[in-house]
């Protein structure tokens, strides 16, 4: 199964998991507030490139590349 790492604790997720543990289990994100908004926004962002994985349009590599982009710095 294909996995990424989350851009903010750099667990390793299936792809299958990453909006769950974005909404419920990541350690990098904070509980309430603008942070967590501003990064819910980029999860969705994200979930565009994750889909354009699951047609085939883009491999692992590409994106995790994405995500790395998405969420520069963490």
């Amino acid at each position: 199964m294909t996995t990424i790492e989350c851009p903010h604790c750099r667990s390793t997720l299936t792809l299958d998991k990453v909006g769950v543990h974005f909404q419920k289990f990541c350690s990098g994100l904070q509980v309430a507030g603008a942070e967590r908004e501003s990064s819910m926004k980029k999860f969705n962002r994200l979930y565009i490139h994750m889909q354009s994985h699951a047609r085939g349009e883009i491999t692992e590599s590409e994106l995790q590349a994405e995500a790395d982009r998405i969420f520069p710095g963490r």
